[in-house]
């Protein structure tokens, strides 16, 4: 079940609505932000598992073709990886527990805000078209983007019932550019050699891994660039510590995979490791520059 879900990737992702909900709130009420938490980890949970289940059929032949390699240490590998290709799990087990949590999730944010309802239900909508183009076009990166940053948004709306453009455009653009740079593109990079075998159309599988690492390195300053400005913009909330915080973390899981990739597209697991942790970063400075302001 860990597998199936994720459940290292799927925690460390809470951080993320985290991150909007004290932008939204920088002081929320505990009960509620446990309530968010609770229903955000559920969201993560069930997304995860969804796209192991609707990419059931690819990964079994990953087995079955022995084309799935021992690359190193992987976030995405805790707990049994894809069990439902292994035959560790059944289809209808999956299915369970996928519902499960999505009432859950969709229970918790109908009384957080309906909004994040919607906003999980096209997250889940996203996911879904992002798998169904594994075989179709190198460009379902952005549909991956563009999924997170609205899942993510949903922190912000359990929170406030108004919108403050710029900081929640410059969360967008933070979350879109890290999700593709730090963690699709590296990801791709390190399934290369099964993905070409199996027909999955990725950029590294179509352009080359020359250009998949400038595009994954680009999207990697994008988001340290957002990141920054969005400390910066929300001054009141990050604080001097926050600030500094910030631009510390986007260094060291931003900025060095991409010196990564660039020294040796190889090392594309261990940037994607490292962009993993990214998120949980910005809210530790976050934290930290809300209980010492």
């Amino acid at each position: 079940m860990y597998g199936l879900s994720r459940g290292t990737q799927a925690t460390l992702s809470v951080a993320q609505p985290l991150v909007a909900a004290l932008l939204a709130d920088p002081s929320p009420p505990p009960g509620r932000l446990a309530l968010a938490t609770v229903g955000g980890l559920a969201g993560f949970l069930a997304v995860f598992a969804t796209n192991d289940l609707m990419d059931a059929g690819v990964d079994k032949r990953r087995f079955g073709a022995r084309l799935r390699a021992d690359t190193g240490p992987d976030v995405d590998s805790a707990g049994a990886r894809h069990p439902l290709a292994q035959g560790l799990l059944t289809r209808r087990f999956a299915l369970g527990w996928i519902g499960g949590l999505s009432v859950l999730a969709l229970v918790i944010g109908a009384l957080l805000d309906p909004v994040c309802v919607l906003l999980f239900l096209l997250a889940a909508l996203l996911q879904v078209l992002y798998c169904r183009l594994a075989t179709v076009t190198p460009y379902k990166f952005l549909v991956s983007g563009v999924m997170v940053a609205v899942g993510a948004c949903a922190g912000w709306f359990a929170f406030s019932t108004t919108v403050d453009p710029l900081p929640l455009a410059l969360f967008v653009l933070w979350m879109f550019a890290w999700e593709i740079g730090g963690r699709n593109i590296p990801n791709d990079l390190a399934d290369v050699t099964e993905d070409v075998r199996l027909g999955v159309r990725t950029v590294p599988v179509v352009y080359g891994s020359r250009v998949a690492v400038r595009v994954a390195v680009a999207f990697l300053l994008v988001a340290f660039a957002a990141s920054g400005a969005l400390a910066a913009v929300a001054w009141p909330v990050f604080g001097a510590v926050g600030l500094v915080g910030t631009v510390v973390v986007g260094a060291l899981t931003l900025l060095r995979p991409a010196l990564l990739l660039v020294r040796d597209p190889g090392a594309a697991l261990r940037a994607f490791n490292l962009a993993t942790f990214h998120p949980v970063g910005v809210l530790a400075a976050l934290v930290a520059g809300l209980l010492l302001r």
